[in-house]
């Protein structure tokens, strides 16, 4: 009786933990998108994206240090975003050794949804967070896998 109230306890923290995210937080670790726009077939290629990195087809992959908004100005309007710090900005190569801004050191990574089944991801260069699409380097945009 009491490892079938252990189980039931730990099945209870799991699903408290998987389902405590906040909405802007629609994606899963390991999520995988295709790309759409003629910049991600051409520089990125496919991504994998979670709550930690970003991997794309050719293997470079960046890490999250922190999530610093939920929140995002595209187009004028306010959206569910992530906005995320990378842990060491850089300007990786990618395909065909096209890189992935190619004005400096990507420093912020932003994700979000303003079409259902699409993400964009646009890519930021600086100290400060970015506020809104306006000051992407650039902006990649893919389809559910």
């Amino acid at each position: 009786m009491r490892t079938g109230k252990m189980k039931l306890i730990a099945s209870a923290v799991t699903m408290i933990a998987l389902f405590s995210g906040s909405a802007a937080h629609a994606f899963t670790a390991g999520d995988y998108y295709l790309p759409v726009s003629a910049e991600a077939k051409a520089i990125t290629g496919d991504i994998q994206i979670d709550d930690f990195s970003i991997r794309f087809e050719a293997g470079a992959t960046m890490k999250f240090a922190e999530l610093v908004a939920e929140t995002f100005e595209v187009d004028g309007k306010e959206l569910p975003a992530s906005v995320y710090r990378v842990a060491q900005p850089a300007d990786p190569a990618l395909k065909d050794g096209q890189h992935l801004c190619g004005n400096g050191d990507v420093s912020y990574i932003v994700y979000w949804m303003a079409v259902p089944e699409q993400v964009t991801i646009g890519v930021f260069t600086g100290d400060k967070a970015p506020r809104n699409d306006t000051e992407s380097c650039k902006a990649y945009i893919y389809k559910n896998r």
